[in-house]
């Protein structure tokens, strides 16, 4: 136990050798590692909880917390997230458990309203808890677009009808809340009347109202995107047609700034272009008859009737008229001679030569282009020349479609330009100041912290010089009578002490006693 109250000894003498300032940052400090050492084992013996589920309806939190006390599972409530936490270990075991029970709804009930029999309901009860489950289903499938948060269907199918012109169609509302940041295009819309009209039996998309939470009706997105914008020329395109040629106008800019600006310099041309395109779609089909090389077409058959007679009597087909031609009429005695009757016919059938030609022009094919070109600077009328006949190839004009092209020069105004350039200019002397100040400071910090420093140095030289002085240093005879001086001293620098002070009082052995080690060791 020697060690032990050595031990002791040396830490009380340490402590009572220590500064009042001293002793307090360690006591401060030990008191903090304490702290941080109680907070790090309370922390890691409390179990971590994670989302059972997130962004529930109130009537789910409340029966998710129902079963979750009657099986007195651990819970807290998130009301920032409307989530409900539980136990790491458990969270997956937990959901399995509500999926079983059909936890979470989601705020609305589907086809597992008929899972509970119920006797008694009469046919109106009947539709209208059909109509519920569907509402459901559809909230439910509606709710897993990502920017949906909320969704709330309402349909009326409206009673059968005798005569079909009696018949009222069947309509639906759809209400959505959608995330923070998030919005619905069109397709999205679209997508949703869709899914709503191919749920229900009978129903139309155009019979489908979408609005959401804001009060924004979100249908006429579908509308404006089948709707027809009219233009200057009294035509109309519909947006994606439009589109289509601000992309084109776009492209054509691009391609003639960048070569311009080749030659002027970068933002010293300015381009702007409107494209008119034809997104008509038209065929035509023409058909041509043409003769042959001779004039009449091939020939596709020919016929030949030959017809000879030799004899009396009258040649056969006679002279035109009754007398002649029907037989036993007779009007007076004819006189029989010698006939001689030949005839020869030929029918000639030509193929008659035909040549069709359909044509079908395709949309997107441009129909106008307009373009202004301004150049900055003063050119001449020949240099603006030369620039309309590289420019004009370089886009395309076609005079004979009334395409136009305008191409102009001025001096550009460069006071935005120079009042930037000048602000930058002035943060920058700004940032420059403030470095150099801050530069000056740490050195002037520096300096006067290296000043403290020697200062404080010179003042510990001092102290020590002074306390060797009137430093007692305690006989043999002392340390005999009191073993606690050696102890609290230590025995090297007592001995250390001991022979500075016989050097200092008899120089002379010692120099002796060094000669004679020197001469042992030779």
């Amino acid at each position: 136990m020697n060690w032990l109250r050595q031990a002791f000894s040396r830490l009380s003498l340490f402590w009572s050798s220590l500064k009042p300032w001293q002793k307090i940052s360690i006591a401060a400090a030990s008191a903090l590692v304490v702290a941080a050492l109680i907070l790090m084992v309370y922390w890691a013996g409390r179990p971590s909880y994670e989302p059972l589920f997130t962004a529930l309806e109130v009537e789910d939190q409340s029966a998710i917390v129902s079963y979750l006390k009657e099986n007195k599972i651990d819970y807290r409530l998130d009301p920032a997230a409307n989530a409900i936490l539980v136990p790491r270990p458990i969270v997956y075991e937990t959901r399995l458990s509500l999926a079983q029970g059909g936890l979470p709804k989601g705020g609305s009930v589907g086809y597992e309203i008929f899972d509970t029999a119920k006797m008694g309901l009469s046919e109106f009860q009947q539709k209208i808890t059909y109509i519920r489950a569907l509402e459901g289903e559809l909230e439910r499938t509606i709710r897993q677009i990502d920017a949906v948060d909320f969704a709330k269907v309402n349909i009326v199918i409206p009673e059968q009808r005798l005569f079909l012109e009696q018949q009222q169609p069947s309509t639906a509302s759809v209400l959505l809340r959608l995330k923070s940041g998030k919005q619905l295009g069109p397709e999205q819309v679209k997508a949703v009347m869709h899914l709503v009209a191919h749920g229900v039996q009978g129903l139309l998309p155009e019979n489908i109202s979408v609005v959401d939470t804001s009060g924004k009706v979100l249908t006429d997105l579908v509308d404006d995107e089948m709707l027809l914008y009219s233009q200057s020329d009294g035509r109309s395109v519909s947006s994606v047609q439009r589109e289509l040629e601000r992309q084109q106008e776009r492209e054509l800019e691009n391609k003639v700034r960048v070569m311009l600006e080749r030659v002027f310099g970068p933002g010293k041309v300015v381009v702007r272009i409107k494209v008119d395109l034809d997104f008509d779609r038209r065929s035509s089909t023409s058909r041509e008859f043409l003769p042959g090389e001779s004039g009449k077409g091939v020939l596709r058959s020919q016929q030949n009737i030959e017809e000879a007679y030799t004899g009396s009597g009258t040649p056969p087909g006679g002279a035109p008229g009754t007398t002649t031609n029907i037989p036993g009429y007779a009007v007076g005695q004819k006189q029989e001679t010698e006939t001689d009757y030949n005839k020869s016919e030929t029918t000639n059938n030509f193929e008659i030569t035909t040549k069709e030609t359909q044509q079908v022009i395709t949309p997107g094919t441009i129909r106008r282009l307009s373009a202004s070109v301004l150049v900055d600077g003063e050119l001449e009328p020949d240099r603006l020349t030369e620039l309309r006949a590289l420019v004009a190839p370089a886009l395309g004009v076609d005079p004979a479609r009334g395409d136009q092209l305008v191409i102009q020069s001025m001096k550009f105004s460069t006071t935005y330009a120079d009042s930037l350039a000048e602000e930058m200019r002035a943060r920058e002397r700004s940032q420059l100041l403030f470095a150099l100040v801050a530069g000056a400071a740490v050195l002037l910090l520096a300096a006067l912290a290296g000043v403290l420093w020697m200062r404080r140095r010179k003042s510990r030289k001092v102290i020590p010089a002074q306390g060797e002085k009137e430093k007692r240093i305690p006989s043999i005879q002392e340390l005999l009578s009191s073993p606690e001086l050696l102890e609290a001293q230590g025995e090297l620098a007592v001995l250390e002490d001991q022979l500075r002070a016989y050097a200092r009082t008899k120089p002379e052995e010692i120099g002796n006693l060094i000669q004679d080690w020197l001469a042992d060791e030779i």
